[in-house]
């Protein structure tokens, strides 16, 4: 939980509660949860600096939600997972059956948070495929190897998987206004150059 993450059972620590917030945008029951005597650790009890990173990641969030969405739908639909371990893409690489500090949005958005205070930097796993810096749209020209990318605190490493087309939409400040924004692709191209998505779409109201 974030309480747990924040303060490890005991004060909330600043960074920590932030690399919550970044960690926690990328879950898809996504709250900063707290107890009910404890010390506030929401974006507004901290300051500007947390406000900001929290908006910055959040909104992040609120971008990515047409491929939240559409992971949901096809794990009620066809019981699929919406968060996996890199082992249920890359189960022939035995390096991926011992990591737990990174994980995929559906078959290849991957998620590598920092997780320790102090840290600027995170060692990533990348397996075997294309991969690109969802930032930057650069390949990383790196697969089956661990390397360190640099994390300052704002910052989490997210890397889409060669060969995937991710449907997104420009944030608003719920998602109701989000739904009426432009909806964008990104496309990122496999060896053989091609690239497959999928999106599920309703009015986000009815049943």
């Amino acid at each position: 939980t974030g309480a747990d993450i924040c303060g490890f059972f005991g004060e909330p620590s600043f960074e920590l509660c932030a690399r919550w917030m970044e960690l926690g945008a990328f879950y898809p029951y996504s709250r900063n949860h707290n107890g009910n005597r404890d010390k506030r650790q929401d974006p507004v009890a901290w300051n500007s600096t947390f406000v900001a990173l929290s908006r910055r990641v959040l909104g992040l969030r609120y971008r990515l939600l047409p491929l939240l969405y559409s992971l949901l739908f096809r794990a009620h639909a066809r019981g699929h997972t919406v968060l996996r371990p890199l082992l249920h893409e890359f189960v022939e690489d035995r390096t991926t059956w011992d990591l737990d500090r990174q994980f995929l949005w559906g078959e290849g958005l991957l998620v590598s948070p920092v997780l320790e205070p102090g840290v600027t930097q995170v060692r990533a796993y990348l397996p075997d495929a294309r991969w690109f810096d969802f930032h930057t749209d650069e390949e990383v020209g790196v697969r089956r190897q661990f390397r360190n990318f640099p994390a300052p605190l704002g910052h989490i490493n997210v890397h889409i998987r060669g060969g995937l087309i991710l449907p997104q939409q420009l944030p608003a400040n719920n998602t109701k206004f989000s739904r009426r924004q432009p909806l964008l692709l990104t496309v990122a191209p496999n060896d053989a150059q091609e690239a497959s998505g999928s999106l599920y779409w309703d009015d986000g109201v009815g049943i």
